[in-house]
């Protein structure tokens, strides 16, 4: 990843199918991906997209000994709790 300012994840604005593609990815055995998939999610909140819809999705993602990828999830649920 050469940029880390999140705009290459998302160029147009988050849409259904958008949200749709990312609960599927979010659902992949594969902790390297799942992480990237998280990442894109926290891009997309931060940017003010409504990333609610994710949210169990997310939330299972603590199911894991990557201490990275909990942090990605708790920095998403941190947003989330405020709502």
């Amino acid at each position: 990843m050469a940029s880390k300012d999140g705009k290459h994840f998302f160029k147009t604005g988050a849409k259904k199918g958008e949200i749709h593609e990312l609960k599927q990815e979010l659902k992949t055995p594969d902790k390297a991906k799942k992480k990237d998939v998280v990442k894109k999610v926290i891009a997309a909140m931060t940017v003010g997209h409504d990333v609610a819809p994710l949210f169990p999705d997310v939330v299972n993602c603590m199911q894991t000994d990557d201490m990275e990828l909990k942090k990605l999830v708790y920095l998403y649920l941190i947003n989330y709790a405020k709502t």
